[in-house]
Formats: C-alpha cells, structure tokens, sequence
C-alpha cells in the first residue's frame, strides 16, 4: 500500500496528475487574468518557444502515438506544496509536485505493473537477490545542462543516510536498520546492495527521485540541506530548482497559482524530432473550495477533476456539453480512519500528551472496538456518499486484489454490543445517559479532521451522532491542514484524529506507518521499543515480508498484519468511496490504469 501520508483530501476523488490531491475552481476571468497578468499573453503562452538541445543516444523512445507539440493542462488544488525538497517532503500534494520535477533510477509503469527504465538505462541483479548494478544514460543531464552521474546517486543516498537530516526515507530505504551500501563503479554506473534480501527493492528505486550534487553539495557540507527548496526560493528564486523530470517551476505564487513549463532537456522523446513532454504549460491555480472546483471542471474551465461521489450523478449531465468524460474506476485504494493518540509522551514542559486518564481509554482495546461497532458505515456510506463506497475494516481496500484480505475481523453497526464491550472494559451509564469510566469521569474527546476536506468532515459529523448513542461526547474540530499535520506530527497535543492514507500497490509501502519506529505509526510514532506484544508481532511480520523474494509469502505475512490491525483497532477504519474522475475529451495517448493516477505519464499526452 503505498502511503503517500495525509493529504488534504482523500486520493479517492483526487487520482490526478502523477498522484496530485483534490483539485480546486477558478473561474474562466480568474483564468485570463492570471495569464495576462504573468506577464504572458494567452497566445504567447501557446505560441511557447522551448531552447532546442540535441537529442542523445539513450534517450528513451515513447511507445505511443506520436502527437503534437504544445498547449496548457489547467487544473486547480485544494492544497499547496510545503516544500519543493524532496528529503524532507511528508504530504502527498509536495509529493506530487516534486514527482513533475524530479525522476528516479527506474519509473513504473501502471498499465503493465511492473518497473521500467528511468534514469538508468539498464540493470542487473546479481545471483545473491541483494547487488543490484544500475547504468545511467549516456547524455543524460539535470535541467541545468550539467551532466547526470554516478556521483548524483551517492550523493542522494549519502543525503538520505546522514544522521543530520531526520527523514522517512533513511527508515524506508533500509533493513533491520542497516542501510544500502552505494558504490561507483564508473562515472555511469552505480552499484547498491542490499543488506539482506530486500523484497521491494526495484519498486523503491522508482521512486526515490535523484538530487544534484553540483547545486546541492554545499548545503549538504553546512548542515543547511533541510532548509533549501522551500517556498521562498519557488517564489523568489523557480530556475535555482534543478531537476530531471518532465517540469520545472516557472512561477509560484503561494495562495493563488503555480506554474509548471516543460524541461527542454527531458530524457524522453516521441520520435527523432519531438523532445516530450509534448505540454508547454501546466497551470494549477490553489483555492480551497471544492465545490467550485468542481464546478470549474463541469463547465469546461479545467481539464480534469476527481469526483466526489456524492456529486456524480450531476457531473456526468455535462460530459456531451463541455466534451469530458466521467470515469468509474470501482473502489478507491484510498483508506480513511479515526485513531486515538495513544502516545504516552510528555512536551517540554512536562505536561502529558494525553490526560491520563483518557489515554487509559485510548490503550484499552474493547474500548476502541466498541467504538468500531458504534459506527454506521453503511451510514456514511448512504448519507454521505450516496450509496458509492465500501466499509473499510482493515488497512487494504478491495481495490488492491493482490495483497487485500477479506476475512479480516469485521464491525458492522452493533450500539448494543458496542455497549457491552464498554461494560466490560469497566465503563457504565449514569442517569442522564452519559457514559462514565470507573473514576466516574465523563467519557468525550475532541476529534480533528481538516476543515478543507467535505466528505471528512462529514463522515466525522456522522461519527459524533453515533457516539452519541453510547453516551459519548465528541468536540468536532475542524482546522487548516497544515496545523493538524503540526498537530499530529510534531506537538501531539490532541487526543482523536480522522485522516487517510492513499494506498494501493506493495506492502512494503506501508513500513513507516505499521512498523513501531516509524514516524507515520500514527497512534504512537516513533517508539524506542514495541509498546505491546501485538504491535512487536506486526514489526516482525512485516520485516519478514521485506526480507523474501517468496510472494506467498510476504501475501501470508501482509494478511496476518491486516488481521492484527483489524482485531486491535489502533487504526478504525470507516468506508472508502468509489473512485471518480473527469477528463477532458481532447487529451490523446491517455492509459488509464487499474488503480493509481487517471492521467500517470502526463509527460506523453497531448492534445490535436
């Protein structure tokens, strides 16, 4: 399940470009106002002239229809960027941005599910399953001109390693806590070995996006790495972001637009005179509300939207009128879930995370399975996304058929039995109704989930009705984004939580969120030592699954995980929706896959 953590909204409604979040509405004036006010005229910005620099012989070839150069992809976003440094990015919208920009050793192909040449032309696995040797292109360079080389490969992984610069690809990009030994061979070839046997190893290289020794090696030497590619130098500065991707930043405006041009020294080509990718411009204005996004993308303004399925039916009126089409791609990957924070942890002041009393509630597991039966899901389901969703009982979702396990312990709506798991964890009624610990206090919790997002908040409002039922008190707290992930990431000074993860694809994705070290282990991140014997059980299961090329397996491994997860309930899972997303009818050479972004080599689309 590949975990691109907590985006503002759930991926289910927002599978865009390379994995891009929810995107939001401006209007057509907002649109030529922005144009004109860039300083571009609209038929300049169409009319846009790349610098010409000779193709070299590994460049890599499009398979697809060869198309025509230009034109702009528009789109708007609910969310914004935190950083354009790929070492310290966190949210999947800075994720999705930077995977534009920057490109990894291999890339993966959807349609065909497997690993494909990027950067590297070639590799080979030795007989030991663990020494894996990569050959660079020959020509390849960053966006600056400067060639690509071996020294780049060790440079990022030297980056991820240093204990400096706290990161989550360090504990992803190791085993057992040993990290890859990286080797130079020549200037175009690198070797990397594993450890031990590293399961997802390939899958991993594509996407760990390379970065450039000759502009980043300084910062690196004075400790300031973290700090570079951040906002300020996107607004101020857009040409000092070197990169290899399909894009680079033309401009940023924080709160109102970015814009994204095509790299005039991409790797890829259509044929012996068209350099990909064949889109001059990518526009993605920033507004917060959804709705207008969407009805932007309704009447013909954006090029393709994620929809909510409570807004399809209305949608789909428009596809002959505006030439779009709306595309039903079944159950979402995506998860969303409530946790308690069960960090037993004090801030600096020596105050607890948690009051003590209510972080006993939290670690008690009948309590959070009476919770679980609270919930209506086929509530939610109903009321909130119109009959177009799945109860999710476990962290896989049917859409993910190869790893997904349908036998995990399930909760469907039970207020009495619920009742009875209260009593006997300890919990009791008074005369008003209100449920009572054995202290006799008052059983209620304060609940975040970020303010942009309408279906989460209303799956919450539905959730404070339901605890109702038991005697329950829930706050509703509905905050900007960026302040829950401070909240939940960094302070912990909150008690309940309702987020999602966007999943689909390996196990192995999921190590920083279902092992106990790892910083997206959200109910108690970063623990020293397993705090219970179930969650020692999940670390060794899914080291286990790492460590062996055998898929039946790692699929054994990964179901007793989701089995765990399940009966615990440190994660309690609700629904997750269908999965529907616009697009524009004029886009050629779009492969639409399984599950994963509609629009995933946006670099090869193009438009007569």
């Amino acid at each position: 399940m590949i975990t691109f953590p907590f985006s503002q909204h759930p991926p289910a409604p927002g599978n865009k470009i390379r994995g891009m979040g929810l995107f939001s509405f401006f209007s057509l004036i907002l649109l030529l106002s922005f144009i004109a006010s860039g300083c571009y005229g609209q038929r300049k910005i169409k009319q846009a002239q790349r610098p010409s620099y000779p193709f070299f012989e590994d460049m890599e070839k499009s398979a697809l229809p060869v198309g025509k150069r230009g034109g702009l992809f528009i789109e708007s976003s609910a969310a914004e960027p935190s950083t354009f440094n790929w070492l310290v990015s966190e949210d999947a919208t800075s994720s999705s941005f930077l995977n534009l920009m920057f490109d990894s050793l291999l890339s993966y192909n959807p349609i065909e599910d497997k690993v494909v040449p990027g950067l590297a032309k070639s590799w080979e696995v030795a007989p030991d399953n663990k020494t894996f040797r990569f050959k660079l292109r020959k020509g390849l360079t960053w966006s600056d001109g400067v060639p690509i080389t071996a020294d780049d490969v060790l440079f990022s992984f030297a980056c991820i390693y240093d204990p400096r610069f706290p990161n989550r690809n360090a504990y992803d990009l190791s085993v057992g806590g040993k990290p890859f030994q990286v080797q130079k061979i020549d200037e175009l070839t690198v070797q990397i070995q594993t450890p031990e046997i590293f399961a997802p190893f390939l899958r991993y290289m594509s996407g760990m996006p390379l970065m450039p020794k000759h502009v980043l090696e300084p910062y690196y030497k004075d400790g300031s790495l973290q700090n570079q590619w951040n906002i300020s130098t996107a607004k101020k500065n857009p040409q000092s972001i070197v990169g290899s991707g399909p894009f680079l930043i033309l401009s940023y405006n924080p709160g109102e637009r970015i814009v994204l041009s095509a790299n005039p020294r991409y790797w890829k080509r259509a044929d012996d005179e068209i350099r990909l990718p064949y889109i001059d411009y990518l526009i993605v204005k920033f507004v917060k509300d959804a709705n207008a996004s969407l009805i932007a993308f309704a009447s013909g303004q954006t090029d393709i939207e994620g929809i909510s399925p409570d807004n399809v039916a209305w949608v789909k009126k428009g596809e002959k009128i505006y030439h779009y089409t709306v595309y039903d791609r079944g159950p979402s990957t995506a998860s969303s879930f409530i946790w308690f924070n069960q960090n037993p942890g004090k801030n600096k002041n020596g105050v607890p995370y948690v009051i003590p009393y209510k972080l006993k509630w939290f670690q008690n597991r009948l309590f959070r399975q009476a919770v679980s039966y609270g919930i209506d899901r086929e509530g939610i389901i109903a009321g909130v996304l119109f009959g177009r969703g799945t109860p999710l009982w476990g962290p896989e979702t049917p859409a993910n058929v190869k790893w997904y396990n349908p036998n995990v312990k399930k909760y469907p709506y039970n207020p009495r039995l619920a009742l009875e798991l209260l009593e006997r964890a300890g919990f009791h009624k008074d005369a008003s109704g209100r449920l009572l610990d054995q202290d006799n206090h008052p059983v209620s919790f304060n609940l975040l989930t970020n303010q942009e997002n309408p279906i989460r908040t209303a799956m919450a409002t539905v959730f404070k009705e339901n605890m109702k039922q038991l005697g329950i008190e829930v706050h509703l707290q509905f905050i900007d984004f960026g302040t829950l992930v401070t909240k939940i990431s960094d302070s912990y000074e909150y008690e309940a939580c309702l987020l999602g993860l966007t999943g689909g694809g390996d196990p192995a994705d999921g190590m920083s969120v279902f092992m106990s070290k790892g910083r997206l282990h959200q109910w108690y991140p970063n623990q020293p030592e397993p705090a219970t014997p179930w969650e020692a059980e999940i670390d060794r299961l899914m080291i286990e699954q790492l460590t062996t090329l055998d898929e039946e397996k790692r699929r054994r491994c990964w179901f007793r995980v989701q089995e765990i997860m399940s009966e615990e309930q440190p994660f309690i899972y609700l629904v997750t929706p269908n999965t529907y997303v616009g697009l524009k009818n004029k886009w050629r050479n779009v492969q639409i896959p399984r599950i994963g972004p509609l629009v995933w080599n946006i670099e090869e689309i193009w438009t007569p």
